[in-house]
């Protein structure tokens, strides 16, 4: 059994608790928050310890699931490493490139497992759309199109919160930068508008990322509340012999070959965990094997890049090359 504790019990910290109970050859035996109330709060609901400093936690699991603001995960997850624990770290995996690089280095010289959580690869309609794509079906990918976006909801003003002080794309468009990233391959330029109807320069309404990948696909990604009255979380995936198209809401994929007239609708198989239980359970498969992590830091680096490629594209009024450096 791992041994997996909490560190971070706010939103998505106490969502990872209400699910580590269905996951599968995992001991939930914890919880660490510098709101030690809070801590006690949780661990009283699930029957296990509480901790303000998490480096007391860090004692007792061979795991933890790190779900801090993302300002803090490069102290916890560095100090995880150093203790010899795996972490699953929240999205996004870090602000900057220079923190996600530390954590990187800190897992890759303890021999520790590094996850980030980016969920919605583990939703069945993309694991579907994945093994399709894999296969061959709609041949060489040539274009993609993703979308997080929302009927107009603008404008917006900035939390008070720390989320304030992060950006919507990054903290919340990061699940779509991951997914496209995952059908894409590696990014090699963005090109980007990004803007606020409310004025805040660094507090968008909404972006758009042209992305040109080594795979010679190029992809778009939207985010945001401005799409009139319709919104989508759509991913459409065109290909020289068909395209697909995976509904997230309705959780179903829609597959059409050149030559035919009609899609054909497919079922994803939904008896395997998914979602958190599925990423969670992914994350203890893997420490457990000793296999790299679907989302290892990598990935979760590379999904923070195009965001603040994405960023600087529209600040510079340039397409930007990737690497970048922060």
């Amino acid at each position: 059994m791992v041994r997996i504790g909490v560190i971070g019990t706010g939103g998505m910290g106490s969502g990872h608790c209400n699910s580590l109970p269905n996951v599968e050859n995992c001991e939930f035996v914890g919880v660490a928050d510098i709101r030690l109330e809070a801590a006690q709060a949780i661990a009283a609901q699930h029957q296990v310890r509480a901790f303000q400093d998490p480096r007391e936690l860090l004692e007792i699991v061979d795991a933890v699931i790190v779900a801090t603001p993302p300002m803090m995960h490069r102290e916890v997850v560095v100090a995880a490493a150093e203790a010899g624990v795996h972490a699953f770290s929240e999205k996004p995996l870090s602000l900057t490139l220079a923190d996600a690089d530390a954590m990187i280095d800190a897992v890759n010289k303890a021999g520790t497992h590094l996850m980030v959580g980016q969920v919605l690869r583990f939703y069945p309609v993309h694991r579907l759309g994945k093994q399709l794509v894999d296969a061959g079906e709609i041949g060489d990918v040539i274009y993609i199109e993703t979308d997080y976006s929302g009927a107009y909801n603008a404008s917006r003003q900035r939390p008070s919160s720390w989320y304030g002080t992060v950006g919507g794309l990054l903290e919340n468009g990061i699940h779509k930068s991951d997914l496209i990233n995952w059908f894409g391959g590696t990014a090699l330029t963005v090109a980007a508008e990004v803007d606020s109807f409310s004025g805040n320069e660094d507090w968008e309404d909404y972006t758009v990322s042209l992305i040109r990948y080594d795979s010679k696909a190029v992809g778009i990604l939207r985010w945001g509340g401005f799409m009139g009255a319709r919104g989508t979380n759509d991913t459409i995936i065109d290909g020289s012999k068909g395209s697909l198209r995976l509904d997230m809401g309705a959780d179903l994929a829609y597959l059409k070959k050149i030559g035919e007239s009609d899609w054909t609708t497919l079922t994803p198989d939904r008896e395997t965990p998914n979602g958190v239980v599925g990423e969670v359970s992914h994350f203890v498969d893997c420490i457990r094997d000793g296999k790299t992590p679907l989302v290892d830091g990598i990935a979760g680096r590379h999904a923070v890049e195009v965001v603040l490629a994405t960023y600087r594209s529209a600040k510079e009024r340039s397409k930007v090359a990737l690497p970048i450096n922060d």
